[in-house]
């Protein structure tokens, strides 16, 4: 099967908003407001406590929401039909209809469809995990986390992306691993963007 690029795309964000949603479920409910203030400030939400932002991420008219964001999932799971495994889709849909009847297993759910990516094909799992990897690079650039471990991950899985011809993420990749910053991080995934458009 050839992995077309508009199917690796939903991929690659489906493993972006799955990683973006577990981390919300590790931290929600935000006790502290120091670090829920800092949180809020990173992703740009309407927030100013740990109440406060409790609330927006529990609201769903709220982009940021945890319905919000399982609804960004649902969309791309359905354009999927025909490139995962038959059962592997069989069961993201049953994990679907799960959390549509009953929001409070959306962070149990996001784990699940981990769990089934990481059995399909490897081009499939490869731009998942491209997708995990720049979500989490992401966030740990704007809440100044720890990057190492993320950046070696990254080094592996951009290794595996030139074995399929994507060598053009050479020179934006090396200005990433070797200085760390929002800048270099946005024309890395405008590059990755770029290359959803042109190859595969």
């Amino acid at each position: 099967m050839i992995l077309l690029n508009s199917n690796a795309e939903h991929i690659f964000w489906l493993g972006r908003y799955i990683t973006r949603t577990q981390y919300l479920c590790q931290c929600f409910p935000f006790q502290q407001d120091e670090l829920a203030l800092e949180y809020a400030k990173a992703f740009c939400l309407p927030a100013f406590d740990a109440s406060s932002l409790n609330e927006l991420v529990l609201n769903v008219n709220q982009s940021a929401s945890f319905e919000q964001q399982f609804m960004f999932m649902k969309n791309n799971i359905h354009e999927l039909r025909g490139i995962l495994s038959a059962k592997g889709y069989a069961e993201l849909g049953q994990l679907i209809k799960l959390a549509s009847e009953n929001p409070g297993y959306i962070c149990d759910v996001v784990s699940d469809c981990c769990e089934i990516f990481e059995a399909e094909a490897n081009d499939v799992y490869l731009f998942f995990k491209l997708g995990q990897l720049l979500e989490q690079l992401d966030r740990q650039l704007r809440l100044k986390q720890e990057l190492i471990e993320t950046l070696n991950d990254l080094n592996i899985v951009i290794q595996q992306l030139k074995d399929i011809g994507w060598y053009e993420l050479d020179d934006v990749w090396i200005d990433l691993k070797h200085q760390p910053s929002d800048q270099n991080y946005y024309v890395f995934s405008q590059c990755i963007q770029n290359m959803f458009e042109v190859k595969l």
